[in-house]
């Protein structure tokens, strides 16, 4: 394995001329979360892993894995401490869920993006925001040396920022709050016990989107630790995630720890130090949130039982307060030791999409996501990140994006949230603008055009 040292600079600088470039992608947590500590670049993938879309019936997780097992290798090195050095970087999409489970009726995905799009790499360029050291990894000297050279050592030149039309959505908020009525209906009759449901606010600028710029813009004022850039042919996906999916650490092929850090509940940040405090206690405290987070952290541990050894899985944390920029947020945490031999396809066909997105029990609220939205989600709702050629994974679930169409004028803001028996239809609409307001803030736009 190749560990070269080079000269620290900013991944914005380092990025940069690589914007606009396709499959070249950019993972990269909030400029103001100290707990973010690594930034990673990948560009000039060797091969494509996915492609998949919304006419391929083939499955999506057995063709990554044949991907992975392709590319996997054992080595001594003195990169224990680099979270990636060559693999697999890109997302799979929501509706990917339906090539493997025959319940499901789900719509189409509204974007050109494929349901699934990984790159695989033989060279990443890796930024250490708090040792401000840099690398250059990979498993291919040539795929190392031209990302070396590619990569950009000045201050980006400020974009021309676009100016963004009226806001709208698929769902006026009495039409959301029906969804949520809905819902409640459907919990009452038994049908399931909490559903996501999202809807997607639309833009149009009035010229070409600069996705690098307005990514820089979004983290800029970001602590979310998951947040990424991918560029693609189809379109562009920028995410703030504060979520975790799940991520794989390995010590040795048999050896495999998986971590779960499932999301739910939202309060605003107080404009006080005191009304701030008062929301988080409120947050904490209230029966509605707890039962939402405690559902789906049930519900997590029921997916990882199906990949772990018995009697490995713990709950770590349940309903901790997770304090970012914009939010107060619930979290649990959920970790467990795979079983010998179980594949990254087993992984993701037990845990996608993440518990937290759809609801419990996750078919059952999947269909009913379906039938009120009526639209597919695409990336909205699956999982960023990658795995690595020497067996780790790190992936996030794909909230707060913002998903940059293929004509690079449309702009989608997809934004949801968790109904349960106790949901108050007003507060769900309303909650969903809250996650959405850094989003719009990085337009230029006001949550209030929405309310």
């Amino acid at each position: 394995m190749i560990v070269w040292d080079i000269d620290w600079r900013s991944p914005y600088e380092a990025f940069a001329p690589l914007a606009g470039e396709p499959h070249a992608h950019l993972l990269h947590g909030g400029d103001q979360s100290s707990a973010a500590e690594w930034s990673i670049i990948v560009a000039f993938p060797d091969s494509l892993a996915g492609g998949v879309d919304g006419g391929d019936r083939s499955d999506p997780f057995h063709r990554l894995q044949e991907c992975i097992s392709e590319r996997s290798i054992n080595v001594a090195r003195r990169d224990e401490d680099l979270p990636f050095t060559s693999g697999l970087v890109g997302f799979m999409g929501y509706e990917a869920a339906r090539h493997t489970e025959a319940a499901l009726d789900m719509p189409m995905s509204p974007f050109a993006l494929p349901d699934m799009a990984f790159g695989a790499y033989d060279a990443a360029a890796l930024f250490s925001r708090r040792t401000k050291c840099a690398f250059i990894t990979g498993r291919n000297e040539n795929a190392c040396r031209r990302l070396r050279e590619a990569l950009g050592k000045h201050v980006p030149t400020p974009d021309a920022s676009a100016v963004f039309s009226a806001l709208t959505s698929n769902f006026t908020p009495l039409r959301y709050e029906a969804g949520v009525r809905s819902v409640i209906e459907d919990i009452l009759n038994g049908n399931y016990y909490q559903a996501n449901i999202a809807h997607q606010i639309r833009t149009f600028a009035d010229r070409e989107i600069d996705a690098f710029g307005l990514f820089r813009r979004l983290a800029g004022a970001s602590d979310a630790f998951f947040g990424a850039l991918l560029q693609l042919p189809e379109g562009a996906i920028l995410s703030n995630s504060p979520e975790r999916f799940f991520c794989v650490s390995s010590n040795t092929p048999c050896e495999r720890h998986i971590v779960a850090e499932p999301v739910k509940g939202t309060r605003p940040r107080g404009a006080t130090p005191a009304l701030d405090r008062a929301l988080a206690n409120e947050l904490l405290t209230d029966r509605k949130d707890r039962a939402e987070n405690i559902m789906i952290a049930d519900l997590m541990r029921n997916d990882l039982s199906r990949i772990c050894s018995d009697g490995s899985i713990h709950e770590e944390d349940i309903c901790a307060l997770l304090s970012l920029v914009n939010v107060h947020h619930l979290v649990s945490r959920i970790s467990g030791e795979l079983r010998p031999g179980v594949s990254f396809a087993e992984i993701f066909e037990a845990l996608f999409p993440c518990g937290s997105v759809t609801g419990a029990p996750k078919i059952e609220a999947m269909n009913a996501i379906a039938k009120i939205e009526e639209i597919g989600r695409g990336p909205y709702c699956g999982a960023i990140g990658y795995v690595d050629d020497r067996g780790s994974a790190e992936f996030s679930v794909a909230i707060r994006t913002m998903i940059v169409a293929q004509d690079k004028r449309s702009l989608t803001i997809p934004v949801g949230g968790g109904i349960t028996l106790r949901s108050d239809p007003h507060k769900e609409y309303h909650e969903t603008i809250t996650k959405a307001s850094a989003a719009l803030e990085a337009i230029g736009k006001s949550p209030q055009e929405l309310l």
